[in-house]
């Protein structure tokens, strides 16, 4: 696997910033302090990788390799941090910047990390309804412009723009156009939020206490207060008459983008958690005579699956990708894979940590062991950049309704297409039975629009592993896994049975075991691995750095 090759940011391990990535914030000062050192590290992250900011605008293969680093996992907070300040915000102002030297200066500062970047889109009253937002920004006579927050439904919700690391930060506050009274539609404006230590005039930030069991971030909700901006902050051109809600989604082609690298940074957290499950299972010895725990199938079942769609992801993440950049491809075809890509990926990572951390038993609840920990990431990232199941429902009802189409099967008779094809002519004939505007059709038809996404990606991740050329007992995982996630429908369409699909799966677990330990090393993550179960020195070590109560002295103890 490519992972396995050197990355970048091996270096960085050595780095004490990288070394103390506690989690633990029990005041606010403690949340602080632990959200500076993720800024630290996010500019190192990039540093490290040499990103420029031609790929930054350009999606360089660089730029979208950079988010499979391993690194990520020791603190996702960075990860986190470094998405939002390049893509959303560096990303969005140089797309704008080809003419505007004062943009220019602006994205070198970010790209030097003298200024950081953020992106204020969602607000707590309005949520993924962003084409409602209430935040305006008014023209002025003299051609600068009022933003205001009219109501705390307004306030901006979730990005971090409280000061840190005495660096001024920016924010590409997308606000309501106000001309003459008209509303022009929801338009970007670059506002100084702070000066790294207070917040501009007018601007206020309201700390979020620490997402449980996430690395801390400096979550806020923001308010302005009649912030007095100049011409230059709007991106884009006025223009005369008003925007329209296609004109807003090209704007934010940005998110898109982060859909689909920020969901591929669950590769390198899946691998480190499977690596994790798989060793500790080695170790882990039970019985008479002592036999270790992956022995047993209940073990396997879970980490060679884990192991099997880490392969199958990378394979895909390339095919992902190439899709996204095709030339050809427009807006609607773009946010279709990558909304594919994200929906299956994080079902994927989500359904993996949880079995994996259920596998370490007692072991697998405590944040030093990392997979639990990693989970709650993944919880966060689910819902960045666009709520997985509010992306999936969008993009179900476009398909049905046959505005746009998606690649074709390239093995239209394997199993994984006939079952996708058998699902979209269900739903397609409740479609033209109903109608899309139906009570059945939000009945019958939303509830199911993640899994019809799902049954795409997974399909075209089975076939990108098998283009790719995956070891093919790890695909076989793969299909076996897909197929047990609708196992039901396989049956009613006469193409297997129950007691064939667990056929299917006693032979692949079979086939893969006496490899699994070379496929395990295969992913090349062991130097990001920072647990203490898995071998017997580390275990000890770690107990005895234990905070230790001991009994009375015996002077105590006699009186």
């Amino acid at each position: 696997m490519s992972s396995a090759h050197n990355w970048p940011s091996q270096s960085l391990l050595n780095l004490d910033v990288f070394r103390a990535t506690g989690v633990s914030a029990n005041t606010r000062s403690d949340a602080l302090a632990l959200s500076e050192s993720a800024y630290q590290r996010a500019g190192l992250i990039w540093k490290a990788w040499d990103l420029t900011f031609e790929d930054v605008v350009n999606l360089s293969p660089k730029f979208w390799k950079m988010h499979n680093d391993p690194i990520a996992c020791h603190n996702v907070s960075s990860v986190t941090i470094m998405t939002i300040h390049l893509n959303l915000a560096v990303g969005t102002i140089g797309t704008y910047a080809a003419d505007r030297p004062e943009l220019q200066a602006l994205c070198k500062d970010m790209m030097d990390w003298k200024a950081i970047g953020q992106f204020l889109l969602t607000e707590a009253g309005h949520g993924l309804d962003a084409t409602n937002l209430e935040t305006t920004a008014t023209l002025q006579s003299d051609g600068t412009f009022i933003l205001n927050s009219p109501n705390r439904a307004a306030s901006k919700y979730m990005p971090p723009t409280v000061p840190v690391l005495g660096k001024p930060c920016y924010g590409v506050v997308w606000s309501q156009l106000i001309v003459d009274g008209e509303k022009r539609g929801i338009r970007p404006f670059v506002v100084q939020l702070n000066d790294g230590v207070h917040m501009s005039k007018g601007i206020t930030a309201k700390l979020i206490p620490t997402r449980h069991g996430a690395a801390p971030v400096n979550h806020a909700v923001t308010r302005f207060a009649q912030v007095h901006l100049p011409q230059w902050s709007l991106l884009g051109p006025i223009g005369d008459k008003p925007s329209t809600h296609a004109d807003f989604l090209a704007a934010i082609w940005r998110v898109s983008v982060g859909t689909l690298s920020l969901a591929s940074f669950a590769l390198p957290a899946m691998q480190i958690a499977a690596h994790i499950a798989y060793k500790y299972s080695l170790r882990r010895k039970v019985g008479v005579p002592a036999q270790p725990i992956i022995s047993f199938r209940t073990q396997q079942i879970p980490i060679f699956t884990a192991v099997a769609q880490t392969y199958v992801i990378e394979a895909w993440t390339k095919h992902a990708i190439k899709h996204f950049m095709d030339p050809a491809a427009n807006r609607q075809a773009r946010h279709a894979i990558a909304t594919i890509y994200k929906a299956v990926v994080m079902e994927h990572a989500q359904t993996t940590h949880f079995h994996l951390s259920e596998r370490l038993g007692a072991q697998g609840l405590f944040d030093y062991n990392q997979i639990v920990s990693q989970f709650a990431e993944m919880r966060g990232v689910v819902i960045a950049e666009g709520d997985v199941l509010v992306l999936a429902i969008r993009l179900a009802s476009e398909l049905l309704q046959g505005k746009y189409s998606i690649p074709a099967p390239l093995y239209p008779n394997s199993l994984l297409a006939q079952h996708e094809k058998g699902v979209f002519e269900e739903a397609r004939a409740l479609v033209m039975k109903h109608g899309p505007r139906s009570k059945q059709y939000a009945d019958y038809i939303l509830p199911r629009s993640k899994d019809l996404v799902e049954a795409i990606g997974h399909r075209m991740a089975h076939e990108s592993a098998l283009v790719e050329g995956i070891p093919a007992v790890l695909a076989d995982i793969y299909e076996v896994f897909a197929i047990q996630k609708d196992v039901g429908w396989y049956v009613e369409a006469g193409l297997l049975t129950r007691a064939r699909v667990a056929d299917m799966q006693n032979s692949a677990m079979t086939n893969a075991f006496g490899n699994m330990n070379e496929w395990v090393d295969g992913m090349g993550v062991a130097k990001w691995v920072k647990v203490p179960i898995l071998t017997e020195k580390d275990w000890d070590n770690f107990v005895d750095s234990m905070y230790t109560f001991r009994e009375a002295p015996e002077e105590i103890a006699l009186l």
